[in-house]
């Protein structure tokens, strides 16, 4: 019995200094960063790192991207920390809320308010309701059209069916039609609207304005009817976008 006793009394500090062993997974951080370096945006968590990038020039602007934003949150740090400020730049995020809109309507309508007029968004809204299917995926008939944003991406033409090339590339070009006034005031938004095409289809080309607010807060969708407007229809579209 002594014997055990000690036995025992000297494999005690082995059996204190042994710590519990969690099976339970560290909790993941799915906390976005988002941070500007030069004209590229990069915003990440612990699952996804996403990046883009604004080229704007006088005529030509393009932004370049890999993903579409994941979250509202996501679309919200694109808008304040690069395209925000930028007139084309937000022809550009007008075309990615639509696309927030046909993934998840409720984040997709919390977008496209952000961004627009009250006016604007009201008739938007609507328009979007029928062009995408109520859910991602369908095909729909003629008039949804569930590729409508990707017609607008560089690369995706009717011919192949909408096929974008990557990173993905929005391509914004100022209205130089001489029938457009640039720089008109709006009395009952207090700011200056802009023109802006935005390309669709490889070399079409469609208008749509923005509003530059006295206020200097970030610029604002004015006007989009254009961009809603329906795409020559295709069939088996790959709804492979990121």
């Amino acid at each position: 019995m002594n014997r055990m006793m000690l036995l025992l009394a000297a494999m005690l500090p082995f059996f204190l200094s042994c710590e519990p062993v969690n099976d339970d997974p560290e909790p993941e951080d799915d906390t976005l960063t988002a941070t500007v370096s030069g004209h590229t945006l990069t915003c990440k968590t612990s699952t996804f790192t996403h990046t883009y990038t604004l080229d704007e020039g006088e005529d030509i602007t393009t932004l370049t991207f890999t993903h579409f934003p994941a979250s509202v949150e996501e679309f919200t740090a694109l808008r304040s920390k690069l395209l925000g400020s930028s007139r084309p730049g937000t022809v550009a995020l007008c075309l990615i809320s639509f696309e927030m809109y046909r993934r998840d309507r409720s984040a997709g309508e919390q977008c496209v308010q952000l961004i627009n007029t009250s006016a604007n968004a009201t008739i938007t809204l609507p328009r979007l309701k029928e062009k995408f299917p109520s859910q991602r995926g369908q095909q729909g008939d003629s008039y949804t059209q569930p590729y409508l944003v990707a017609s607008y991406l560089k690369g995706a033409t009717q011919s192949n069916k909408y096929t974008p090339s990557e990173p993905y590339v929005l391509t914004m070009k100022w209205n130089d039609n001489s029938n457009v006034v640039q720089g008109e005031y709006s009395s009952s938004y207090s700011g200056r609207v802009y023109h802006y095409y935005a390309l669709w289809n490889g070399d079409g080309k469609r208008d749509a304005t923005v509003l530059v607010p006295d206020n200097g807060g970030d610029v604002i969708v004015h006007g989009c009817g254009n961009l809603v407007m329906g795409v020559p229809t295709i069939e088996g579209w790959n709804d492979s976008l990121k």
